[in-house]
């Protein structure tokens, strides 16, 4: 009955973390980049609604912006700050804090639109 409700797919990129050097054995920290491998075709629902998102007026057009919840199975492997592709819309969305939702039915985590430089957090 609950997997009847995923009728959506989306891939799920884990960060992973990269210790950048100025050169001259300098070190000058880490940096958390998206794996080039994902979990790929999670079942998944996007549930969409029309008040969660807003136009923000940028050049040289228009964005739409917002926050969407995402519905995984129980088991789905998502962290906080992990990518999130959509197959439907073809959009990059960053993760929040996931939830598991009634013991271990199900996970929901609310995920916002990627927008200006990528790899950012």
């Amino acid at each position: 009955m609950f997997d009847d409700f995923l009728n959506h797919k989306c891939d799920i990129y884990h960060l992973e973390t990269e210790k950048v050097e100025a050169g001259y054995g300098i070190r000058t920290g880490d940096t958390k980049t998206a794996q080039e491998t994902a979990e790929v075709g999670v079942p998944c629902h996007f549930h969409r609604k029309n008040n969660t998102l807003r136009i923000v007026q940028s050049e040289p057009h228009s964005e739409v912006d917002g926050e969407v919840k995402l519905s995984l199975p129980a088991g789905t492997d998502i962290r906080k700050n992990d990518r999130v592709f959509d197959y439907e819309t073809g959009i990059f969305y960053r993760a929040g804090l996931p939830k598991l939702i009634h013991g271990d039915h199900h996970i929901i985590v609310t995920i916002t639109r990627e927008t200006g430089v990528p790899n950012a957090i």
